[in-house]
């Protein structure tokens, strides 16, 4: 019997089901803010700007920047002093700095409240899924971690329906109550963050052994659950040999990076796409194309959602690495027809439904992917660094979309990083389902 057995082969229980949905609540937040901003600051901020398109881009990838420093700097302090600690701070920074935003009356007051902001949310994404792993049951821990990601597009769907309400109310300025209104959500996620206990693997991991069995009484279940006779992880190309540290960290930098500088342009400006594609002339108020972009947005974000749910039925039985390369697979055919067959009108929604159904696979995926194949002493840490390169991928392809001689252009661009993607995830990708943390993370000690 291994030490982690409790956690490993524990049932859901009351405080699990707690955790998930704190944990989750991070990745809500950030699908809130992700698409209020990506629809304000394409339509009716620029006036803050001053027209300046260096003022326009600096304001998209300020929170960008602020999540890569955030990442790292938390990710190593979650691994130094522990998870708990970060998990219930962090969010501070997008309460305070989110309300903040609501209330900037230029750019640079935009910039510096949402780098900020990011910072938190940064921080975020190591912590959370780096917590939620270790208390995870180990059959059932790839539809927890899906989960938990899939709620940053429940996050964008009803930023969407609140978005919706608020035009009516409040017209061009509803942006600045939408702000205020994502900080607020996250002040009752912080309070119940802190009565979350510090994870067993990292107490054990510091030679707090009686800590870590009582974290395990707090969170794990009484009863087992064992794993099904005979079931081994699925292996796959590469997926049963030695691996190392610098091995892990490169598929997991180098496709989440792919993954971001390709995903994060084609969802960050749908807005600018659908206003040019679905050809909105200008007898039409900015009101009513901000409600017509408020329902598409709805309708595409259901299509992740449908992704996510796919993804959960289907993790723990095909694997992670399987899944990664499916969703490489078809971002890549998706993209592929695009930019081959030249899709304009209507067609664009159907495109970015079935494109954000299918990217969530790899989303998810590489979201937690560090939390399995790190050991305990450097996972945060690991995770944190993976979400800052991350992040510089978001950063290049954000930054760089205005810049191309066309749409069409970025799209390839897309494309070409999805190709690499692919590739890489085809010879890297290990596979972890099945496995415990200390068995997955055994070949990067």
């Amino acid at each position: 019997m291994g030490f982690f057995d409790k956690v490993d082969q524990s049932r859901l229980t009351g405080r699990l089901a707690l955790l998930i949905v704190l944990a989750a609540m991070g990745l809500f937040i950030d699908g809130f803010d992700l698409n209020e901003i990506s629809v304000a600051n394409q339509i009716v901020l620029h006036g803050l700007f001053s027209e300046t398109t260096l003022h326009y881009g600096l304001v998209n990838i300020s929170a960008f920047i602020g999540m890569a420093l955030g990442g790292l700097v938390l990710g190593y302090i979650a691994d130094r002093r522990g998870r708990n600690l970060v998990f219930a701070l962090d969010l501070v920074f997008f309460t305070v700095f989110g309300i903040l935003s609501g209330l900037a009356n230029n750019w640079w007051e935009l910039f510096i409240f949402r780098f900020l902001m990011g910072v938190g949310i940064g921080g975020d994404y190591p912590v959370s899924s780096t917590i939620l792993s270790e208390f995870a049951p180990k059959m059932n821990r790839g539809k927890i971690l899906m989960l938990m990601v899939g709620f940053y597009w429940v996050g964008i769907l009803v930023s969407t329906g609140i978005s919706y309400a608020l035009i009516q109310a409040f017209g061009v300025d509803y942006w600045r109550y939408l702000f205020i209104i994502s900080g607020l959500i996250a002040v009752p996620v912080i309070l119940f963050r802190f009565e979350i206990p510090e994870t067993p693997r990292w107490l054990k991991s510091k030679g707090r052994t009686e800590e870590a069995i009582s974290s395990m009484e707090k969170i794990g279940s009484v009863e087992s659950n064992p794993a099904p006779a005979g079931m081994k992880p699925s292996g796959g190309f590469l997926g049963s040999m030695p691996r190392n540290i610098a091995m892990s960290a490169l598929f997991v930098f180098s496709a989440w990076f792919l993954f971001d500088l390709a995903s994060y342009p084609v969802g960050f400006y749908l807005p600018s796409v659908l206003f040019q594609q679905l050809g909105f002339g200008v007898h039409v108020s900015t009101q009513q194309i901000l409600l017509e972009l408020s329902v598409f947005g709805a309708i595409i974000a259901v299509g992740a959602i449908v992704g996510y749910i796919i993804a959960i039925l289907i993790v723990d039985r095909i694997g992670r690495r399987l899944l990664t390369i499916a969703g490489f697979a078809a971002m890549t055919a998706l993209l592929a027809i695009y930019v081959g067959f030249s899709i304009t009108g209507g067609n664009v929604v159907v495109f970015y439904f079935l494109f954000v159904m299918m990217e969530q696979w790899i989303g998810a995926v590489t979201l937690f992917y560090p939390t399995e194949i790190f050991p305990t002493r450097i996972r945060s840490t690991m995770q944190g660094t993976a979400t800052m390169i991350s992040r510089i991928g978001a950063i290049i392809g954000i930054f760089m979309f205005p810049y191309f001689p066309s749409q069409y252009w970025a799209f390839v661009f897309a494309l070409l990083a999805c190709v690499a993607g692919l590739i890489i995830s085809i010879i890297l990708a290990p596979e972890t389902a099945g496995r415990t943390l200390e068995e997955a993370s055994a070949d990067a000690v």
